[in-house]
């Protein structure tokens, strides 16, 4: 029944990690070369970027630590969530899709019975 369900969720999941490392590493990468602002001043600002970098590390790392990982990436995100206010969540929404869909993977494989637990 769900022969093609969960390895397509295993996949997107790990797609869409590495679209997110990617997008935050060129991200990155462009505000060292060119910056659009200052560089951060208060300790609020530092301890942001740490979380993001947090969620992101931890989204590719839950290529192999299913749960864990997408549990400390989630919230990673939350913690940033809390503290730093911003006008559009779109981008911390997308940011935890492919931790969700890592956590579903990984329900999937421990709770339908008869699911192979390697995909």
């Amino acid at each position: 029944m769900f022969g093609i369900f969960f390895p397509t969720v295993r996949w997107l999941a790990r797609l869409t990690s590495v679209g997110i490392a990617g997008t935050f590493v060129l991200l990155m990468i462009g505000e060292f070369v060119s910056p659009h602002s200052g560089p951060p001043t208060h300790f609020i600002e530092w301890f942001g970027i740490a979380l993001m970098v947090t969620a992101v590390v931890a989204t590719v790392l839950a290529w192999r630590w299913e749960l864990p990982c997408a549990l400390i990436a989630l919230a990673a995100l939350a913690s940033f969530v809390a503290l730093i206010r911003m006008n559009r969540y779109g981008p911390i929404y997308v940011a935890a899709l492919p931790n969700l869909l890592f956590i579903i993977d990984w329900v999937g494989r421990r709770l339908i019975p008869g699911r192979p637990s390697i995909a």
